[in-house]
């Protein structure tokens, strides 16, 4: 008998994200740099999910000597098209996926987060900093708007309550992957 398997990393990255989840508290001065790491695995994370789903129903679809050719058709779009195509290719036609919902939205931030830590492309500011004087003997200064701005914008700067956000959604994600959920149940579906 011939039982074919789906080996995949997607569940250990997921585990990943959840321990990294625990180890993002920033302290009182600084951002955690662990955040990184966070929104770099979460995005793995998706990636291999959405990749599963792909495969997964390319698999149930098509004969299996051309499963994946076309399979290999949705893999190459970016991660937001794959999240739009998945509703609908995995729940059959009956589901689409809920761009209005908050776990949708979650993921479409996650991406863009893990685009600028990836793809990083930072440039000097002119003017970022002003001294101010003095502070317990000690020369103060303070930074522009455009220096404040930039760092507020930060991927670190990613509140921890956006974070779980995000948890939610990859393991709600999972679940309609690995049937515990309908892709009807799932906020991240609506039914057409």
């Amino acid at each position: 008998m011939n039982i074919s398997t789906l080996v995949s990393s997607s569940k250990g990255l997921l585990d990943s994200a959840e321990y990294l989840y625990d180890h993002i508290e920033d302290d009182d001065l600084f951002r955690n740099p662990n955040k990184y790491a966070f929104i770099l695995s979460c995005a793995a994370a998706l990636e291999s999910l959405l990749n599963d789903g792909i495969v997964s129903w390319a698999f149930h679809t098509f004969p299996r000597d051309h499963y994946k050719r076309h399979a290999t058709a949705f893999l190459s779009m970016n991660l937001g098209k794959k999240l739009d195509a998945l509703g609908y290719l995995f729940s059959s036609g009956s589901c689409i996926t809920d761009n209005t919902s908050k776990q949708y939205q979650a993921l479409i931030s996650l991406i863009k987060l893990r685009n600028e830590v990836a793809h990083s492309k930072d440039f000097f500011i002119d003017n970022g900093t002003v001294e101010v004087g003095y502070d317990d003997d000690m020369r103060a200064f303070q930074l522009s708007n455009d220096v404040v701005s930039k760092i507020n914008k930060s991927p670190l700067s990613i509140e921890r309550e956006r974070c779980a956000d995000i948890l939610v959604s990859l393991k709600d994600l999972w679940a309609v992957l690995h049937h515990d959920v309908t892709p009807e149940k799932s906020p991240l579906f609506k039914a057409l």
